[in-house]
């Protein structure tokens, strides 16, 4: 009989299984050959899911696969080979085009309640751009998505482009408004990261305390950013003004204004981040802000000038 102990520790680490499961999608099948993949890291539920994302050119949907969900198969006794069949076959027996225009995309009044916002940032999504209707917001832009939970095909974000909207009938500012009015449904979450630091013996007076602020819900959350009158409040009720890092379309963070801080300390944390190139596709703004109660909208931190929200087509 096989001991069951023996069994799990003969199994892959998480990071040894991920590149087993990556080699067999990209050598070991020809199904995936003609879609376009990419991975990603998503923080979700207060932490980090590590996502495949599979898109057959010419399709507006991307289903989204998660190796942690893959990795408990695996754990309870499936192949890697099983594993990415399962994936494959989801894929490949589905026509998203159809299923998500026919069914879904092509009336106003079945998406009008999925639309949500999303920040991305501006240079590097400008050719993507000139097929969506936008706002800018500083070096960002805020594009609105279709934002899918269906059992048929699975969990993702389709981006709005000028084609639905002329099959919907409707204009710009009818999208945004009603996407807007949407997120009015998803908190916003604020967690401090200074709780997670177990000795309370270690934790500095001096030191800022430092906020990671995102929607609560199962989408990048970074455009809690044009919430500034819940930041400004928030501003208010910790009795600080806020320097504002956008690290990624998933989260911004929040530093406790202090003394010790000074701008180029800000900015070369901004730019580590951005550096990075396994955080690439997420990167968010190359511009450190400026959050202060006084003021109704947060401000570039160099100038001083507010940043708001610029329709370019007005």
């Amino acid at each position: 009989m096989t001991n069951e102990k023996s069994t799990v520790i003969n199994k892959l680490t998480f990071t040894d299984f991920m590149r087993a499961f990556r080699a067999q999608y990209n050598y070991g099948n020809t199904e995936l050959k003609d879609y376009m993949i990419a991975e990603q890291v998503v923080h979700k539920n207060n932490k980090n899911l590590h996502g495949i994302i599979i898109r057959k050119p010419g399709t507006r949907i991307a289903p989204v696969f998660y190796y942690e969900d893959f990795y408990d198969a695996y754990k309870k006794g499936a192949t890697i080979e099983e594993c990415v069949s399962k994936m494959i076959d989801f894929v490949a027996g589905r026509d998203f085009s159809n299923e998500c225009l026919g069914e879904i995309f092509s009336s106003w009044e079945s998406v009008k309640d999925k639309l949500i916002v999303k920040l991305i940032n501006f240079s590097k999504n400008k050719s993507q751009l000139l097929s969506l209707p936008y706002r800018v917001f500083g070096d960002m832009a805020v594009v609105v998505q279709i934002y899918l939970d269906d059992p048929s095909i699975g969990k993702g974000a389709v981006m709005v482009d000028m084609n639905l909207l002329e099959i919907w009938k409707k204009n710009d500012r009818q999208l945004f408004d009603t996407a807007f009015e949407n997120m009015k449904q998803y908190r916003i979450k604020a967690i401090n990261l200074l709780d997670f630091d177990m000795d309370e013996k270690m934790k500095d007076k001096d030191s800022p305390e430092i906020y990671v602020v995102s929607y609560d819900a199962p989408f990048p959350g970074a455009s809690a950013l044009l919430q500034t009158q819940y930041l400004k409040s928030f501003a208010i009720m910790k009795e600080s003004d806020f320097y504002v890092l956008p690290v990624s379309v998933h989260e911004v963070l929040l530093i406790q204004k202090k003394k010790n801080i000074v701008d180029d300390m800000l900015f070369g944390m901004l730019q580590g981040i951005n550096s990075d190139e396994n955080l690439a596709d997420n990167m968010l703004s190359d511009e450190v802000l400026y959050l202060s109660r006084e003021s109704d909208n947060i401000e570039y931190l160099l100038g001083g000038k507010e940043v708001v929200m610029v329709d370019p087509f007005a």
